[in-house]
């Protein structure tokens, strides 16, 4: 990967170049076999492995969505699903500490020039850290003083830094939107070990815990100041990446890995076809009518997610390129669209499941894996499909909004 210093002022304000995104796609496509041999001991450690973890830092694939103005690969979002789909194939819980470190690394660069500089002070970085149920904040001299405890810190282990949410101590407004993000090393935080899940088991999805920890007045992002929002007066800004809108990228981006998984899930159905059809007189699968039915619809409700999945990143890229931006209608549209790609995905995994009989629920076998972290996976909050229809029906018929529009 070219590093900042021989980059040309044009190739920072654009997208990685065709070889470099097809160099990555090829590179997930390769690590494949080694994702899916780590798996279980992942599911196990209830972390990425070693093994794994070195494949994910020595591919720059943890600083993918990076713009390159920071060191980062800086895919298109196109190309950030594409590379996805391919390690979510391996492993979708790699492919889910892929989404959560990216995700939150470049939600970090679009943050005031003041975090940029010591977040991003010697090259890429690392970030994770969720933002619900916030901690607190108090100020003090020079900073504050941060306390708090967050589950669900997927990719702990392999982040240096921590972005977490916090309201200020005093504060007595609404939870959301009123949380400011704070920037925390994660040299500074105790990591509780407490992931004990059925599904997407292999994350590191543990809490991060901070008592009474400083932060300099140049990690803290008030709830009130321009994190997040198009602001061109900044150093540190010029990239495609830091005029899109964070919540629709990052809903669209983690759909990626579950198309993937349930693609995964597809190959090894498709492989079973010459098995016989249990209770019947029908030979091979594919002697049957419903068998092969039923294959045939899985593998359209893939097709058609997918296709709704790239047009809908495809958009975004566009706004990223070209400076357009999104209105509160289409984003409504967006979040509704991204309801029926998950229940496509959602049905797809049910039907494979019905398809691959009870036998596919043995831990020993990798499909029971994929499912069980599929049938997680959807079920984070930006995944659930009634409340993406309620806010596109409310906006098509000009009802109450029931969501601030940043979270849309």
């Amino acid at each position: 990967m070219a590093t900042v210093a021989n980059l040309r002022t044009e190739d920072l304000t654009t997208f990685a170049d065709r070889a470099t995104a097809d160099a990555m796609i090829a590179k997930a496509k390769e690590l494949r076999p080694l994702f899916q041999a780590e798996a279980a001991a992942g599911e196990k450690l209830r972390a990425p492995t070693k093994t794994a973890e070195k494949a994910l830092f020595d591919n720059n694939i943890l600083s993918a969505l990076l713009p390159r103005r920071l060191g980062g690969v800086g895919l298109s979002l196109t190309d950030f699903c594409r590379m996805q789909i391919e390690i979510a194939k391996g492993d979708p819980s790699i492919s889910w500490v892929v989404q959560i470190i990216n995700g939150t690394s470049w939600v970090a660069s679009l943050a005031p020039d003041s975090v940029q500089d010591v977040v991003f002070a010697n090259g890429p970085a690392t970030v994770c850290g969720a933002y619900n149920p916030p901690g607190k904040a108090r100020k003090v001299d020079g900073g504050w003083i941060i306390n708090g405890s967050w589950p669900y810190t997927s990719g702990s282990r392999q982040s240096t830094w921590a972005q977490q949410g916090v309201v200020l101590e005093g504060y007595d407004g609404p939870v959301v939107p009123g949380i400011s993000m704070c920037y925390i090393p994660f040299k500074d935080l105790t990591i509780k070990d407490a992931w004990y899940v059925t599904g997407m088991q292999g994350t590191g999805s543990d809490i991060s815990v901070a008592t009474d920890v400083f932060i300099p007045e140049s990690q803290m992002v008030l709830m009130n100041e321009r994190a997040g929002q198009i602001d061109r007066t900044k150093r540190h800004f010029g990239a495609p990446s830091d005029v899109l809108p964070v919540v629709p990228v990052v809903r669209t981006t983690g759909i990626a890995q579950l198309v993937g998984a349930v693609e995964a899930m597809l190959e090894i159905v498709t492989a079973e076809s010459g098995k016989p059809v249990l209770t019947t007189l029908i030979g091979p699968r594919t002697g049957s009518g419903a068998y092969m039915r039923d294959l045939g619809e899985a593998a359209a409700m893939l097709d058609t997610a997918k296709l709704v999945l790239f047009h809908l990143v495809g958009e975004l890229d566009k706004v990223a390129l070209t400076g357009a931006e999104l209105t509160i209608a289409d984003k409504a549209r967006h979040r509704a669209q991204c309801a029926q790609i998950i229940k496509m995905i959602h049905s797809a995994s049910e039907s494979l499941m019905f398809q691959t009989g009870s036998s596919g629920f043995m831990l020993d076998k990798p499909i029971s894996r994929y499912w069980k972290d599929v049938s997680m996976a959807l079920r984070h909050i930006q995944n659930i499909p009634t409340i993406g229809y309620e806010i596109y029906g409310r906006d098509i018929a000009g009802g109450d909004k029931i969501s601030p529009p940043g979270a849309y």
